[in-house]
C-alpha cells in the first residue's frame, strides 16, 4: 500500500525525502522559501510544490488548486522560534504570552490542515526543548489541540503521542535531538503509533570520519559544484545512497560526481586558528600571542580583541572519532563552530559535508547560494531518520487499512 502525504512548512524536503524513500506519495508539499522550493523541484519531481505562507494560503484553497480531497497522512515542521526564549520567561500556567506570540502560531496552522483534511495520522516535528517546556505544560496544551473531538462533527480529533528521538541512534551521524507528534484519529479505536526503536548506541555510532572521510580534499574557496570522485564505499555510505538511487534516476544526477562539494572563503586569521585548534578545543587553550606572532609576520590582521577576551565559543573543530554536533541554520552566516577536522585543509565544511552528516544521499542537489544551501540543510529533519519514521508510521497506517476492511465486512 503506497500512502498519500502533505507534507507542510517541508523546507528543502527532508521529511519528504525519507518518506519517499520510504515507498510513500508524498503528493503535495508546501514552503514559503522560494530556494528551498527549488532545491525540492529538483529532487522530487512528482511532488506538487507550492511556494506559498501558510498563514495566508487556506485549506480549502489547496484542495481547489490540487483537486486533492483527502491524505492518509500529513507531515512537517512548523518553525516555533518563539520557543527558545519563552521558556525562560513564563510560569506554568502562562499559556497567554505563549499562544500570542506570532512565532508559535505556526503549529496553529498544522492543526488547521489536521483538522479539514482528517487524515489517519500526522507526525509534527519541532525543536526538543518543546517538550519539557515549562514542565511539559505547552506540551500538553499543544496536545490537546489535537485531541479534541469538535461538539458540531466538523472534525474528529487524534489520540496523540510525543518523544524526543536522537537522530545518532537512527544511523545519522549527528548529535541531533527534536520532539515528535504523532496523532491516530479517534475513530480508529485500539489502535496506537509506536514509535521506532533506536539500533544503534554509544559504542555503533556512525563518525564523522564514516560520513565525509572519503570526500577529496579541499582548499579555501576550492571545489566546484559538480566534482569526479568515486566513493570509497562504507557500511554508512551504503545506507545513505542505496534508497535514494533507486527514487531518483531521472535528476540529471551523473554517477562518479560528487555535487555542491564547495568550501566557503575563510580569512587568514581563521585559517591559522583552524590549523592549531584540536577537535573540541577551546581557543582559549590555544597560545593566542603565538598565533598573533604569525599573522604579524606573515602581514595578516592582528587577532581581535573579541577573541583575547574570551568570547572562544566561536570556534569548534570536528572530531573524526565522533559524530557531529546539531548542524544548525547559523551554517549559513558562518561555519567557525563547524571545522573541517583535517587542519591540513583549514577550512569550515562545505555544503556536501554538512549534507552528508544531515544524511542527506548524494544524489540529492542542492539549489541556490551556498548561503542558502547551509540554511536549508541546517534547517532539515535529517532524511535517514525520517525514513525509520516513516516505517513505524506505516506499521500503523496498516493497521487501520485491516480496520476500514473489517469495518466493513461488518456492515455488509
Amino acid at each position: 500500500m503506497r500512502y498519500k502525504a502533505l507534507d507542510l512548512f517541508s523546507g528543502c524536503g527532508g521529511l519528504s525525502e525519507g518518506f519517499l524513500q520510504a515507498g510513500y506519495d508524498v503528493a503535495v508539499s508546501i514552503e514559503i522559501d522560494e530556494k528551498a522550493c527549488e532545491t525540492q523541484r529538483k529532487n522530487h519531481p512528482e511532488t506538487i510544490i507550492i511556494q506559498g505562507d501558510l498563514t495566508e494560503l487556506r485549506p480549502q484553497q489547496l484542495e481547489q488548486e490540487t483537486q486533492i480531497s483527502n491524505y492518509d497522512l500529513i507531515i512537517g515542521g512548523p518553525p516555533c522560534q518563539g520557543f527558545s526564549t519563552i521558556g525562560t520567561r513564563l510560569g506554568t500556567s502562562d499559556f497567554g504570552e505563549f499562544g500570542e506570540d506570532p512565532r508559535n502560531s505556526l503549529y496553529k496552522e498544522f492543526v488547521k490542515y489536521v483538522r479539514y483534511y482528517q487524515p489517519k495520522m500526522f507526525l509534527m516535528e519541532n525543536v526538543p526543548g518543546l517538550y519539557t517546556m515549562q514542565d511539559g505544560a505547552i506540551r500538553e496544551n499543544i496536545e490537546n489541540d489535537f485531541s479534541h473531538d469538535d461538539p458540531e462533527g466538523r472534525y474528529v480529533g487524534y489520540r496523540v503521542t510525543s518523544t524526543i528521538l536522537r537522530a545518532v541512534e537512527f544511523g545519522v551521524p549527528q548529535k541531533r535531538e527534536r520532539v515528535f507528534f504523532v496523532g491516530v484519529r479517534n475513530d480508529f479505536e485500539g489502535i496506537d503509533f509506536q514509535f521506532p526503536e533506536p539500533f544503534l548506541n554509544d559504542d555503533d555510532f556512525y563518525t564523522v570520519r564514516d560520513a565525509i572521510g572519503d570526500l577529496p580534499a579541499l582548499g579555501v574557496r576550492d571545489g566546484e559544484n559538480k566534482t569526479i570522485h568515486q566513493i570509497e564505499p562504507n557500511s554508512f555510505l551504503t545506507m545513505l545512497n542505496e534508497n535514494a538511487f533507486n527514487l531518483r534516476r531521472d535528476n540529471n544526477y551523473e554517477e562518479g560526481y560528487i555535487y555542491n562539494h564547495l568550501s566557503r572563503y575563510n580569512n587568514p586569521r581563521d585559517r591559522e586558528i583552524f590549523r592549531r585548534l584540536a577537535p573540541f578545543q577551546k581557543l582559549r587553550e590555544l597560545n593566542l600571542d603565538e598565533i598573533a606572532e604569525y599573522l604579524r609576520a606573515n602581514g595578516f590582521q592582528e587577532l581581535p580583541v573579541r577573541l583575547r577576551n574570551g568570547f572562544d565559543d566561536f570556534y569548534r573543530k570536528l572530531d573524526w572519532e565522533r559524530p557531529s554536533p546539531t548542524i544548525i541554520a547559523h551554517l549559513h552566516k558562518d561555519g567557525l563552530a563547524f571545522i573541517h577536522p583535517d587542519g591540513g585543509q583549514a577550512r569550515s565544511l562545505s555544503i556536501r559535508e554538512a549534507a552528508r552528516l544531515q544524511s542527506f544521499p548524494d544524489n540529492f542537489i542542492f539549489q541556490g547560494s551556498q548561503s542558502h544551501m547551509f540554511k536549508q540543510i541546517g534547517n532539515a529533519v535529517p532524511p535517514m531518520l525520517a525514513y525509520h519514521l516513516a516505517n513505524a508510521l506505516r506499521e500503523t497506517l496498516n493497521s487501520i487499512y485491516e480496520f476500514n476492511i473489517q469495518t466493513t465486512l461488518a456492515f455488509e
